[in-house]
């Protein structure tokens, strides 16, 4: 159930117990509160150093960029998560599999069996074991679940020039499961939603009309979103963009398709004139600048895997 719901009905439920009582028991109870005002700001604050020990606690180290981050959920969860979304895929798409025998499906065992290979000294990604499902689909794109099932669309297959982008393509994905992402930004969202209690029993406190408060939870809501959310799955592409790079480095893969890909990509919407939306609204970073930060890093990739670019 979610966290939020309790609040709804619990500070409706106090706010009409509040308005139905006599005058002289409000003062009486406002005077209890200003008698033992340290008493609850003591309560308040202990409850925020409990948070900030809470998230101190479960810091940890992210597997190749060693970037510290929250991690609520363990292995077991990551397991079932996992477990969650391959099931709910392959309902999805099971009827547009296509069969091993497929071209295509072999294009793409070889690409990641390549990329996994060549990447096996890294433990996180031996300890993965791969398993290929290429979808017929025009949506351009593919994505990689924790436990290593890979899906990817005949609609990027068809948008990617060479086997150069794919294997890149492919290495951001990989990056992504064996970083943990997903479980990342299950922890952050947990974390973020139980903080937000805080600030959501004080809107339904305060705001003496429902509407009021139904309004000040969606900017609260919005507010997290846009400052918290997105610019942290921006994040969390651009760290599966340079460990990816790296991948496909190691794999002899020439890296600098990795940035002709996304200028491609930024080519064929503006061609389709499609909109554009500013970065801050989305949860990738734009295509264009997604080029540019790869053009910084391949120079810096190349040097660390010994690759000569002519």
């Amino acid at each position: 159930m979610c966290p939020k719901l309790p609040v709804f009905v619990s500070y409706r439920s106090i706010r009409k117990w509040w308005k139905a009582l006599p005058p002289n028991k409000r003062e009486l109870l406002k005077e209890n509160v200003r008698t033992n005002k340290w008493k609850i700001l003591l309560g308040v604050s202990s409850l925020g150093v409990l948070f900030v020990v809470f998230y101190f606690t479960h810091l940890e180290e992210t597997p190749i960029t060693g970037r510290a981050r929250l991690l609520v959920f363990g292995k077991e969860h990551l397991r079932q998560l996992s477990q969650v979304e391959y099931s709910m895929w392959m309902e999805k798409y099971e009827s547009k599999m296509l069969p091993e025998t497929d071209a295509r499906y072999q294009l793409v065992k070889r690409v990641v069996g390549h990329l996994s290979e060549s990447n096996k000294d890294i433990p996180q990604v031996s300890a993965l074991t791969w398993a290929i499902h290429v979808v017929d689909e025009p949506e351009v794109n593919a994505f990689v679940l924790p436990n290593g099932e890979v899906f990817v669309f005949t609609g990027l297959l068809n948008a990617v020039s060479d086997i150069h982008q794919l294997s890149f393509i492919l290495g951001h994905e990989i990056a992504h499961a064996v970083l943990e992402h997903a479980i990342e930004k299950a922890s952050l969202v947990h974390f973020l939603d139980f903080l937000s209690l805080i600030f959501l029993t004080m809107i339904w406190a305060i705001c003496p009309h429902d509407i009021l408060a139904v309004v000040g939870q969606r900017i609260q809501s919005k507010l997290q979103e846009f400052i918290f959310d997105r610019p942290y799955s921006r994040t969390l592409e651009a760290e599966a963009d340079k460990v990816g790079l790296q991948f496909a480095a190691k794999a002899c893969v020439d890296v600098r398709a990795s940035s002709v890909f996304w200028q491609l990509m930024e080519l064929v919407e503006t061609i389709k004139g499609e909109p554009k939306l500013p970065e801050w609204l989305s949860t990738h970073p734009s295509h264009e600048n997604r080029a540019e930060h790869l053009d910084r890093l391949i120079p810096e990739v190349s040097r660390a895997e010994g690759t000569v670019l002519l």
